[in-house]
């Protein structure tokens, strides 16, 4: 549990820099990067990973595995952008999936919810319905469509989930922690507000447009 709690904020804080730095010169974000991943290995106070881990544990093991697949993704291509659109949409959807679970185990904290989510996550079952959500999009699309990238990660954090019972033996802490569910939550709203501006730019640019060329043939008004 130790090592994975100093190994997790270790690759999520490395991704950080990475991602965040993106205009970086490459070798400083390199170098900050490697210096922070080395410092939060540092066992005691001194380490970033101790007061983090006293605020928030660890990360879940889905953060932490999209934090490791996007730096090796970064330092591979050099390149901030981790996906083509076609696979962008696919975790997209698969991340809305994340949002309401977050939602459920929210309304189950409050006891609002007739039955108890969370204590389900210590069951056998849970695992078994994540294990059929994982390879439900391999078995319908086939292993060619970018649907196969959530089998992919779906599929790797449920079997470090089943080996190690990270991190704390319950399928949802797994799954989710509490900054994954609220970047979801950020990542759908910019989206919703990038869409609402574009529909509502549309709409002007053609009343301009149309007006534009009224007044180049010399109609009134």
């Amino acid at each position: 549990m130790r090592i994975a709690r100093y190994l997790s904020w270790a690759i999520v804080l490395a991704f950080l820099v990475m991602a965040l730095g993106c205009r970086w010169p490459r070798r400083f974000r390199l170098g900050l990067a490697g210096l922070l991943f080395v410092w939060t290995l540092i066992p005691g106070p001194v380490s970033p990973a101790f007061w983090l881990g006293l605020a928030f544990q660890m990360p879940s093991l889905m953060s932490t595995a999209i934090c490791g697949v996007s730096l090796v993704l970064i330092l591979r291509t050099g390149s901030c952008r981790l996906s083509d659109p076609a696979q962008g949409r696919a975790l997209q959807w698969a991340g809305l999936g994340g949002v309401l679970l977050g939602w459920l185990l929210l309304l189950d904290t409050f006891a609002v919810l007739p039955l108890p989510i969370y204590a389900a996550g210590f069951s056998p079952a849970a695992t078994g319905v994540a294990v059929l959500v994982a390879v439900l999009p391999w078995m319908v699309v086939g292993p060619r469509h970018p649907w196969r990238w959530v089998s992919y990660l779906l599929g790797s954090v449920l079997v470090l989930y089943v080996l190690l019972r990270l991190p704390t033996g319950n399928l949802w802490d797994a799954l989710i922690d509490p900054w994954l569910w609220v970047v979801l939550q950020m990542g759908w709203l910019v989206r919703g507000i990038r869409r609402v501006n574009a529909a509502w730019r549309g709409p002007k640019a053609t009343r301009a447009g149309t007006t534009t060329a009224a007044d180049t043939r010399g109609w009134p008004g």
